[in-house]
């Protein structure tokens, strides 16, 4: 039956909490229970943003049952005065863009990459197989924690890697929005493990799960974070992902999101003709975008699907939809081209060797 009314009163925290685990199917659910968000709130459900730009940049789906999206899109886009719907699967983007009226856009803007864990190992990239043996003669194995439990000097320990980490990256900010900054506050919800390696267990990375739900039971977790130090260790990332991937096929759990390809496989069939040909474009220009080609070229390693992501925007121009991303996520545009925009020739001569040893792996999502 439809809602009628405008938004309800303010939604406690534990009642988002109990809306994730009730309605979050969508790996991104669980972030937007992250600090520093705004939300329009209903008795029924709600829907994450943050104002970037002139823009109300939504982070995902509404968090609501399937039948209710509408009424809170549109009462969404009856309150909001400049609405933009980001990150969000084809039905929605449909769903917003008929709601909102002509003058709404959509295109797509890049692919998740989604391992099934009912997959055997035996179809996994050779690079995976590698790692995982250089993996085991250096000692390298994973230790689940949970952060609100851990001392001081364990946090210490977090916090110099986060640093290390972000002093390597392409990115060299803690990103928020599309990635929930690591907290130490936890709910029983999101999972955290240390990376260990050597004779002595010396802690040197962290990764960081958050759950998605289907019908009040977990049935995968999104990468959200993923970090480590430099290690003569070949192909951490490989080693930690499929590590993860085994003990949650161990527990039952059939999925495991690797995050977001963003300006890869782009999807524009039957969506806005000038606004797909800006993002398309926009894939062609930014291919040489190192830190984009190690996203792909990581997450390649494993089967899996790609779902596509949209966005939804009152805008004619792509690029005022990236300036808000960039905004919300808090990363500066120009350092962020200064570090890693590279000649596509450069880019493939040793991506594989950077992407897998020393230097910063992407953070997890995205």
């Amino acid at each position: 039956m439809p809602r009628a009314g405008g938004p309800g009163p303010a939604i406690v925290r534990g009642v988002k909490h109990d809306l994730v685990r009730a309605h979050g199917s969508d790996p991104i659910a669980y972030s937007t229970l992250q600090a520093g968000l705004s939300y329009f709130e209903t008795s029924f459900g709600y829907l994450a943003y943050r104002r970037a730009f002139g823009f109300d940049l939504t982070l995902g789906p509404p968090v609501c049952a399937p039948g209710d999206r509408a009424e809170l899109l549109r009462r969404f886009l009856r309150e909001s005065r400049r609405p933009s719907f980001f990150y969000v699967q084809r039905d929605v983007a449909r769903l917003a863009a008929e709601l909102g009226g002509p003058r709404f856009r959509v295109s797509g803007m890049g692919v998740d990459k989604v391992m099934s864990l009912e997959v055997a190992e035996a179809a996994w990239d050779a690079r995976v197989g590698g790692a995982l043996k250089k993996a085991a003669r250096g000692g390298f194995d994973v230790v689940e924690v949970r952060p609100s439990e851990l001392g001081a000097g364990e946090r210490a320990r977090v916090d110099a890697i986060t640093r290390a980490y972000l002093r390597r990256s392409s990115v060299p900010v803690e990103m928020r929005f599309l990635n929930r900054p690591l907290a130490f506050e936890d709910h029983g919800l999101a999972r955290m493990f240390l990376l260990r390696q050597g004779a002595g267990a010396h802690v040197f990375g962290y990764a960081v799960l958050d759950p998605y739900f289907d019908g009040g039971r977990v049935q995968g977790y999104l990468l959200n974070l993923i970090r480590f130090e430099p290690t003569r260790l070949w192909g951490v990332y490989y080693a930690a992902v499929a590590t993860l991937a085994a003990r949650l096929r161990e527990e039952g759990v059939g999925q495991l999101s690797l995050g977001f390809c963003p300006l890869h496989a782009v999807d524009t069939e039957g969506c806005s003709p000038g606004l797909a040909r800006q993002v398309r474009w926009m894939e062609r220009q930014l291919a040489g975008v190192e830190y984009l080609a190690r996203l792909r070229e990581l997450k390649d390693a494993f089967p899996g699907w790609t779902p596509q992501r949209y966005f939804v925007t009152p805008s004619p121009w792509a690029v005022s939809t990236v300036v808000a991303l960039l905004r919300a996520c808090g990363v500066p545009f120009t350092e962020v081209l200064r570090r890693s925009l590279t000649i596509k020739s450069s880019s493939r001569e040793n991506p594989p060797a950077l992407a897998a040893r020393g230097s910063a792996p992407p953070s997890g999502c995205f």
